[in-house]
């Protein structure tokens, strides 16, 4: 009876472990796709979207909203609505309300439209947005279609972003290191994408782009699929900074096609060098800004808000200890380089968020995590006791 106690009890606990990262990992995930039936209508023909909101993650949804507002020069025609075929629409606003969505189910929303503009712009671009709190996965929250004038149109929404530059140990060298993101949220592939570096002022020596197909200030990329982001990297010469000064690097982006919003086609990068002649400076990262490169790369942007709450760990715990700062310092010299890697492989990207994800819900949550792990513990000490 005693050997029967003991094997209920071991399989308890290995069950328990092995399913203690799916319920740190369980919650909804809501995917929105978008078609049009017609891209490039004649004058005066109706089209129609169909936004679709699926919940392919492990729990059921609550309170699921979906965003989706016409553009200006589309309207739904006169006499015609949109259909959900769960919720409500609300034109006004473009609010879904979707409400319940169980895992694994579904809703529709077809939206009737036609060009109400008197001249035709090359793209009028549908967007629909979802913003659930539990969702973890950002990078299926949004989804596009687009009305074109003529089938040679091709729509694209190019966005640059940079996480600040940080200068690596003296152990490794003294000069300064970035990655400039390119994402294009677009319904159609862009081509002839470029990307330009300025200074203002220079201050930092030798700052450059250093990939394939760049000059030291401008980089030509030859395609950069819909949906899709490319990581560029940035490096200066070696140098010494005597005094304190503020860094500021500028990029933009631009295509040879219809690029229909163009207020992110800018970004810009700051950072406070601090004074340093030699390798005695103090600090785990010669005192620079540092960035989250991995997380970065993995979320699409130092922006993201996993990225932000991953950061926020790193200067509220990790940087007040010994160990902490050790760990820092080591993921920031060698980080770097695979985050380039991983910014170039959308399946790598995916991967990466998955094993993050235990760890931002755990500090998401921390409470529920710690009652996970004592359990976990006492399951261990009574299989071990009874052993």
């Amino acid at each position: 009876m005693r050997l029967h106690k003991v094997r209920v009890i071991v399989l308890t606990a290995v069950a328990f472990l092995a399913l203690m990262p799916q319920r740190l990992c369980a919650a909804p995930d809501i995917a929105l796709q978008m078609t049009v039936d017609t891209a490039v209508p004649a004058a005066g023909q109706p089209v129609q979207f169909t936004i679709t909101a699926s919940n392919i993650g492990t729990d059921a949804a609550s309170g699921v909203q979906v965003t989706n507002q016409l553009p200006a020069e589309l309207k739904i025609p006169a006499g015609m609505a949109a259909f959900p075929s769960t919720g409500t629409y609300d034109a006004a606003n473009g609010t879904w309300s979707i409400g319940a969505l169980a895992a694994g189910a579904n809703a529709t929303l077809v939206i009737p439209a036609i060009v109400a503009a008197t001249t035709q712009p090359p793209c009028s671009v549908n967007v629909a947005v979802s913003n659930l709190a539990l969702d973890t996965q950002a990078s299926n929250n949004r989804a596009v279609a687009a009305v074109k004038r003529t089938a040679a149109d091709r729509c694209v929404d190019l966005g640059v972003s940079a996480n600040g530059t940080f200068v690596l140990p003296c152990t490794v060298s003294r000069h300064l290191d970035a990655f400039v993101y390119v994402t294009n949220r677009g319904p159609d592939d862009a081509s002839n994408v470029y990307v330009d570096l300025t200074q203002a002022p220079t201050s930092i020596p030798g700052l450059r782009f250093d990939n394939t197909g760049c000059t030291a200030t401008r980089c030509t990329v030859p395609a950069i699929t819909a949906g899709t982001q490319i990581a560029l990297h940035l490096v200066s010469d070696d140098f010494r900074n005597t005094q304190q000064q503020t860094a500021t690097s500028a990029f933009a982006t631009s295509s040879s096609d219809t690029d229909y919003l163009t207020t992110n086609n800018q970004a810009t990068a700051t950072s406070d060098i601090p004074p340093f002649t030699d390798c005695s400076v103090d600090g785990p990262n010669s005192g620079a800004t540092v960035q989250c490169f991995i997380a970065t790369a993995a979320y699409g942007s130092p922006l993201e808000p996993h990225v932000t709450m991953l950061r926020e760990f790193r200067d509220r715990y990790l940087q007040r200890t010994a160990l902490g700062r050790a760990f820092i310092d080591f993921y920031y010299r060698y980080s770097p380089p695979m985050a380039a890697v991983i910014a170039e492989h959308a399946w790598l990207r995916s991967l990466v968020r998955t094993l993050l994800t235990p760890l931002v819900l755990a500090i998401a949550f921390p409470l529920r995590a710690l009652m996970l792990a004592l359990l976990a513990v006492s399951l261990l000490l009574a299989v071990r006791r009874r052993a």
